[in-house]
């Protein structure tokens, strides 16, 4: 090639960016005119171009126009092939960092085109094919029945392909090592891992998240705004059926459930649902299962309720999550009563493994529930963070700001929590097993009120700090009121008198 027309191509290549560019601009604006109903139209003759005709970009670069309308008016979508069987797997994805700790019931949704990639490669890809063109045919013609047909066994062979490149990967390090370097690390595999077992189960998930969508208000981004009662019924009636099924499907059906709420906590309205069913029960077979594996998937997965619920940072979601916690535990002493004064008037050997097995779950579930109980407790003793010069950041009380109404509320709830775990142990015989717990609680308080009384002392009266300690009242007086708990609440009155 000569210089000159060295210089005509590399001149050209801008020059075609920039027709590009002006293209995309003159159809964004294009479709700003458009009112909602039309904009949905083009969107879905555009995926529907998509989805039966593969490869044409241009219907990606349309989309890409219109993708911020449709972010706000979320039409009802045509989707992919691909997209379609992967309807099962939306509860568990989300947009995240590699480097994040993996977490069960979480998958990257970056992992998704690298892992159709390689199903798309293995023994499988002629059939999965073959499906896709079954899929592009049934949607261009409409015929709703075939396009379901084609996705449900889209899912079952994408399924049976996945799982052919996990047992690769056990079976030979060096297949190992390659998928996980295309995975992109171990946090890939490990997804994988979770896709091959979540299309293994979708036959049993995806109907129930349907059914619970269904019967419920639900926002814009798909999530059900209130768990109403229509809605818990559905989840209830989903959970009845799945329990003879491997632990998995019930694990993944709450982990799933808590994704598809927008208040995760609300998941503890099923659990109580199903705990108040089983006190109510008798002798019926078809609840006899309930509390040994009830408390055992709640055990489980109350640490990822917490998270959740922290990770939204709204107090008084917070504060009605330890209020259905602490109605949980009262739901659940009153089913181990009633499964108690079975097994005395009806001795049964099945029944009596079953009553044992309730009381150890519950009673971990209570375990975790105090030390929540306890940590939450202690908000109404505000804190901030403090640096000295070259040391670490540390937390120290915050003598000028009174505790706002919601940290007050959280703390009652938390102390309400607390009076449940700690009657539920008592009528265990386990109220040994508290006491470390209820004393670090009151330890706390104690040292909490010596540290604002001698402010009170050098500076005299102070605002804040008065309405800290009467928060601290209002607390204790929420506690069983033991001989250290009426000390301290006397202790409070006199001070909080002295110097209001």
């Amino acid at each position: 090639m000569t210089q000159a027309g060295a210089k005509k191509a590399v001149g050209g290549a801008p020059q075609a960016a920039e027709g590009a560019d002006a293209t995309v601009s003159k159809l964004q604006a294009h479709f700003q005119t458009l009112d909602g109903s039309s904009l949905a139209r083009v969107a879905r003759a555009v995926e529907l171009a998509r989805a039966t005709d593969q490869g044409d970009p241009t219907d990606t670069q349309i989309l890409e126009c219109l993708r911020p309308r449709l972010r706000d008016l979320r039409p009802g979508r045509v989707p992919t092939f691909q997209r379609a069987l992967c309807v099962c797997l939306e509860p568990y994805l989300r947009d995240l960092d590699m480097q994040e700790e993996k977490r069960r019931g979480v998958i990257a949704r970056r992992t998704l085109s690298v892992w159709w990639r390689l199903i798309g490669r293995s023994e499988h890809r002629a059939r999965l094919e073959a499906l896709q063109a079954s899929y592009c045919t049934a949607l261009a013609a409409g015929d709703e029945a075939a396009v379901q047909e084609a996705v449900d066994e889209g899912c079952m062979v994408a399924a049976a392909a996945t799982a052919g490149l996990l047992e690769e990967a056990d079976h030979s390090i060096v297949r190992k090592g390659e998928l996980t370097a295309q995975l992109r690390g171990e946090h890939g595999l490990a997804d994988v891992r979770e896709i091959a077992l979540l299309m293994e189960l979708q036959p049993l998930l995806a109907p129930v998240f349907t059914s619970v969508r269904a019967n419920s208000p639900v926002l814009p981004d798909g999530r059900v705004a209130d768990f109403a009662p229509p809605a818990v019924f559905a989840a209830k009636s989903a959970y009845l059926n799945m329990h003879g099924a491997k632990p998995a499907v019930v694990e993944y059906f709450f982990l799933g459930l808590m994704s598809v709420l927008a208040q995760p906590w609300q998941t503890l309205r099923l659990v109580r649902v199903l705990s108040a069913d089983m006190s109510k029960a008798g002798s019926a077979d078809d609840l006899r299962f309930v509390p040994g594996r009830l408390f055992s998937e709640l055990t489980r997965t109350l640490s990822e309720i917490g998270r959740q619920v922290n990770a939204g940072g709204g107090t008084m979601s917070r504060r009605v999550w330890l209020m259905t916690c602490a109605r949980l535990l009262t739901d659940a002493g009153t089913m181990i009563q009633g499964l108690g004064e079975e097994v005395q008037a009806e001795p049964n050997a099945d029944w009596e493994s079953m009553l044992t097995d309730a009381r150890q779950k519950i009673a971990a579930a209570a375990d975790q529930f105090a030390t929540v109980a306890v940590r939450d407790a202690v908000r109404v003793l505000p804190v901030k963070m403090a640096r000295d010069k070259g040391s670490e950041a540390r937390t120290e009380p915050d003598m000028a700001r009174a505790p706002t109404d919601e940290e007050i509320a959280v703390a009652q709830a938390a102390a309400t929590l607390f009076t449940a775990c700690r009657r539920l142990f008592e009528k265990e015989g386990l109220d040994k097993s508290l006491r470390a717990k209820e004393a670090d609680l009151v330890q706390k308080f104690e040292n909490g009120v010596h540290l604002r009384v001698e402010v009170l002392r050098a500076r005299g009266k102070q605002p804040p700090v008065l309405a800290q300690l009467q928060g601290v009242e209002t607390v204790l007086r929420t506690m069983v009121q033991t001989d250290a708990v009426r000390d301290l609440v006397g202790k409070v009155e006199r001070f909080v008198e002295r110097y209001k």
